[in-house]
Formats: C-alpha cells, sequence, structure tokens
C-alpha cells in the first residue's frame, strides 16, 4: 500500500513539473526602423522576462531564431547578437543587438520576424507552455529613412531634371530651383511672401506648317529657259533655357482658422526671365513647278535650303496685378497652385526669319503653375505654363526633382566644399 501511494505521489509530482508553464516575451508586436545611407546601426530590443533561477525551470534555454519564411529582409543586412541563456541567467530585461547593414539605395519596405525558441534540459522544444502576450516581434525597415524626410516646405531647394512629354526625360537638361515661402501670420506678420529662384527648360515647340517657296531660272539652250518654282516644308523647333526671378507678397484670404492645412492668398508678383532660345530650321523634300519660256537669262540661279540653327536671347517682365495663391499642406503632401495675370513687356527677336532684330512688345500675360511634394522622398513635380493674350508665345514646362533642405544645399557641391 505504501509503494503505491509513493508511485502515485511521484506521478502527480510529475504531471506538475511537466505542466510548469513560463513567460517570457518582448515588449511589443512589431517596431519599426530603418537603414542608414552610409553608416551601420545598432538596435537594441529589450527581451521581459520573469525570475525563474530558484525553479524548476532555471536549467531551460532561451534561443533567438529567424522566421525565414515569413520574413524579406535579406540575411546578408543584418546580425543579431544574443548568446542563448539559461532561464536562471535571465533578467528582468534582456536586451537583444541588431546591428543593420548600411544601404545607400534602399528599393522597398522589408521585415524581419524573430522569434523565441525555448528548450527544456534535455533538448525538447516547450514552446507552448510560454504564457507570454508577444512570443515574437516583427521588425519593419522603412524604405527611405525617417531622418531623411523633409523638416517642412518653406525653405527648400529643387534639383531634378526636365522632361518633355513627348522626348522623355533627359539627365542632360537640369532643373534647379530654390523657393522660400513665409506665410503671413508667422510671428504676427501680417503680410508673407514667396521667393522663387529658378532655372528650367521649356517644352520643345515644333511648327512643320511652314513652306518655304523659291524661284529660279536655268537656261535650256539659246532660245528658251526654265522658271523653275521650289516649294519645301520648313520645320521650325524652338526650344527655350529659362532663368528666372518671382517674389510674390502674401495676403491672406478668407479660412480664418490659422490651423486649417488649406489656405487661399491675394499674390500680385513681379517676374524676370531671362531665355536663351535655340532655333532650328530644316527643310524637307522639295517639290519643284518648271515652266518652260522662251528667251535667254544673263545668270544662272539655284534656290537655296539650307538647314539652320540660330540662337538668341529673350528677355520678359511680368508684372501680375491679379494673382490667387493656394496652399495645402500636412505631413502627407505639399501642394502649391498659383495663378496670375497682368502686364509684360518682352524683348524677342522679330519672327521674320530672315531679320535677326530684337522687338519690345507691351502685351498681357497671364500664368499658372503648381507644385507637388512628397515629404519622405522629397519627389517634387512640378508644371508651367505662360502665354500672352495679344501676340500668343507659349511656354510650357514640366520638372521631375528631389526637394532638399537649404542645409543641404552644400552636399550638391562637395568636390567644391570640400577644398
Amino acid at each position: 500500500m505504501r509503494t503505491l501511494f509513493t508511485l502515485c505521489f511521484v506521478l502527480a509530482m510529475c504531471c506538475c513539473y511537466a505542466q510548469s508553464t513560463f513567460d517570457i516575451g518582448f515588449q511589443k508586436d512589431t517596431v519599426r526602423y530603418s537603414r542608414n545611407p552610409k553608416s551601420q546601426k545598432i538596435e537594441v530590443i529589450p527581451l521581459r522576462a520573469k525570475h525563474y533561477a530558484d525553479s524548476n525551470l532555471a536549467a531551460y534555454r532561451l534561443h533567438i531564431s529567424v522566421d525565414h519564411e515569413h520574413s524579406s529582409f535579406p540575411a546578408s543586412a543584418y546580425k543579431i547578437d544574443f548568446d542563448p541563456l539559461k532561464f536562471s541567467e535571465l533578467k528582468e530585461i534582456n536586451n537583444i543587438y541588431i546591428y543593420i547593414k548600411p544601404d545607400s539605395l534602399p528599393d522597398r519596405q522589408r521585415q524581419l520576424i524573430l522569434k523565441l525558441n525555448i528548450v527544456d534540459s534535455s533538448g525538447n522544444s516547450v514552446n507552448e507552455r510560454n504564457e507570454a502576450d508577444h512570443p515574437k516581434i516583427v521588425i519593419v525597415f522603412d524604405s527611405i529613412s525617417p531622418e531623411s524626410s523633409l523638416k517642412g516646405y518653406e525653405y527648400l531647394a529643387y534639383i531634378g531634371t526636365n522632361f518633355d512629354l513627348v522626348e522623355g526625360a533627359r539627365p542632360e537638361n537640369l532643373f534647379f530651383a530654390s523657393n522660400i515661402f513665409y506665410p503671413p501670420g508667422k510671428s504676427t506678420a501680417p503680410v508673407g511672401f514667396y521667393l522663387s529662384l529658378y532655372g528650367n527648360r521649356a517644352m520643345t515647340q515644333t511648327d512643320s506648317n511652314s513652306y518655304r517657296v523659291s524661284t529660279y531660272n536655268q537656261q535650256l539652250n539659246d532660245t528658251t529657259y526654265a522658271s523653275i518654282t521650289g516649294r519645301s516644308r520648313m520645320v521650325n523647333s524652338r526650344t527655350s533655357d529659362n532663368i528666372g526671378a518671382y517674389i510674390s507678397p502674401l495676403f491672406r484670404l478668407g479660412f480664418k482658422n490659422p490651423s486649417a492645412n488649406l489656405k487661399l492668398y491675394y499674390a500680385p508678383s513681379c517676374e524676370f526671365v531671362w531665355r536663351r532660345t535655340t532655333l532650328h530650321v530644316q527643310y524637307g523634300e522639295t517639290v519643284n513647278d518648271t515652266i518652260v519660256l522662251p528667251g535667254t537669262i544673263m545668270s544662272e540661279s539655284a534656290p537655296y535650303y539650307q538647314n539652320t540653327t540660330i540662337k538668341y536671347n529673350e528677355y520678359s517682365f511680368n508684372l501680375g496685378i491679379v494673382g490667387l495663391f493656394l496652399v495645402l499642406e500636412n505631413k502627407q503632401i505639399s501642394v502649391r497652385v498659383h495663378g496670375s495675370v497682368g502686364y509684360c513687356s518682352n524683348y524677342y527677336r522679330s519672327p521674320n526669319q530672315n531679320q535677326l532684330s530684337i522687338e519690345t512688345q507691351p502685351d498681357i500675360f497671364f500664368s499658372g503653375r503648381a507644385w507637388i511634394t512628397e515629404p519622405v522622398t522629397g519627389i517634387t513635380l512640378q508644371a508651367e505654363v505662360t502665354n500672352n493674350l495679344f501676340n500668343a508665345r507659349p511656354f510650357f514646362v514640366a520638372t521631375l526633382s528631389k526637394a532638399i533642405g537649404f542645409r543641404e544645399i552644400g552636399s550638391i557641391f562637395k568636390p567644391v566644399t570640400s577644398r
């Protein structure tokens, strides 16, 4: 009888020992990190545990493993520093160190999943007895470091390229701009201002509806000659590189709530633009119409069709009388749209292709600009259209650029500033 009681007691103790639970886990189920483009980063992940030094679990061991099946972060991009610990060695907070290698061009968001692997003194897994709320953790690596995000939209420089909707983007067509936006109401200022210094290239304008007609004579024999009229299609392509300065005072309209993201301003403007224009004149196939006439000619001639390239400078001064400036800015996006109508004075080449004189022409202009900036990447789309009312001379500009803070401008000229 005593032997049976002893056996039952031992079995009961074994059952109690086998059912012992524990509580070891991460403090969170998800954390977000980013990769530094230039140097290695070290992140610390805390692991919470209770004290098991004096229990029958003291010999259990805690391991950290990677869920490779569901992780998208490459193994070559990180290193985990954590040695397996016995339960008797656990502290209330145990740190896991992750060394994250640099990446100058993060292509997309990736994730790394860590999970706990707990084994008993015999090496058998006992993960199912863990009562922790977070037995695994998902580490999300953002595609772009938050440190590279724009801190604000007020003082920005832009570096990028112009692109033609037909010809596409070309790296040699450099676009640059510096915009300063000081809204009214900031520091109790009743009037704000917007200043922009820029250099861009307008879209190529092509005119293929013109023809050049030329007549010349050619002696056929002693009594007759031919009068030949040649007609050739003329293709004119005009490209303008623009350098300009634009300033506009800003007066608040409506939307009295100063915290509103959408703001509207009355914005008269003053702008000066220097345009370096290149005109390419090309001739297509010539069609001749020949008439034979009696008589003789003193000398023969021939039509002159030769492709030419002409470069000249143009200047425009625009004084916007009526102007509106619409701004929508928040943590997700910055949108600025401004339109203006007013007086302009243009100094440009005579439309007569055979002259090189510069004409002065007063006119009424209208223009519209739009800027859209994403703060994390700094990617900016910009579009602009300008035209005159009486003497139409439209200019279209589209750019793709990256916005940076003025503090980072020196990095663009690194070869110079490092001297």
